[in-house]
């Protein structure tokens, strides 16, 4: 995905809120390159899967420490790579910090291994392995912004309309 550019849904819209650009991400090579994960402790890892606006804001929040960080165009959503056995625990987790029971659209796809080509946010190096996450604080950021993604995408989608005063 060339710097700048903006994805798009199946409808034709852009899915990335106003202020969410993928201009602020250095991307890793010009073209896609095959996500190859890096192995970790026990030789493969999960992914976090977050709508774009979400994993953008995610990208951008402070202190938030990531492994590596990869865009799927085709899906229109940001994986974030986390240590294996991470997406088995992630329902439990995300009761245990009381955000279940919420439509959030934060997933976890266990065993990942990809078949097509993704864009690198965040690519892997030494110091940024998928198994040195600290997987409650970014399921926990993760949470939160998915509820302030959907949040917004709802005031847009009643922007024009007038309050009721009764």
């Amino acid at each position: 995905m060339p710097r700048g550019a903006t994805p798009r849904n199946s409808a034709g819209e852009s899915p990335v809120a106003r202020d969410v650009s993928f201009s602020d991400f250095s991307v890793s090579g010009r073209d896609r390159t095959p996500l190859r994960p890096p192995r970790g402790r026990g030789g493969g890892c999960d992914v976090l899967v977050l709508d774009a606006d979400a994993g953008l804001a995610l990208l951008r929040r402070p202190g938030v420490r990531t492994g590596p960080v990869a865009y799927d165009g085709e899906s229109g959503c940001v994986q974030f790579l986390v240590p294996e056995g991470s997406a088995e625990e992630l329902p439990g987790l995300l009761q245990w910090l009381e955000w279940g029971g919420i439509e959030l659209g934060l997933t976890g796809r266990a065993a990942y291994d990809p078949r097509e080509a993704a864009v690198w946010l965040r690519p892997p190096e030494p110091g940024r392995e998928a198994d040195r996450v600290d997987l409650v604080r970014l399921v926990s950021a993760a949470a939160t912004e998915c509820h302030r993604a959907r949040l917004r995408s709802a005031a847009r989608k009643y922007r024009g309309q007038p309050l009721a005063f009764s």
